[in-house]
């Protein structure tokens, strides 16, 4: 398996639907958290996660460029999340 990670990262996103004042302009960033398989050295200054993985393919993939990351943290580095939990 891989490696899990959360990051979190700015969005760039649309701050109205309608026209409005400059002045009414949301000035707070869209901060998103993502969790994935984190696919290293997949796409240059970019952090990319894959939501799935079977043996060299991946699907549902993010690319963050790394200047919109604001943090990332290792969930878990052998792709199993620990538990006690029976399924």
């Amino acid at each position: 398996m891989g490696t899990i990670v959360l990051i979190v990262w700015h969005d760039a996103h649309s701050v109205a639907s309608t026209w409005i004042d400059v002045a009414d302009i949301d000035v707070e960033p869209a901060v998103v958290e993502s969790v994935g398989f984190l696919l290293a050295d997949a796409k240059p200054r970019h952090i990319v996660l894959a939501q799935s993985l079977t043996g060299d393919e991946c699907d549902h993939i993010l690319a963050v460029p790394v200047e919109m990351v604001r943090s990332m943290k290792v969930l878990c580095a052998d792709g199993y999340v620990k538990s006690n939990q029976v399924f």
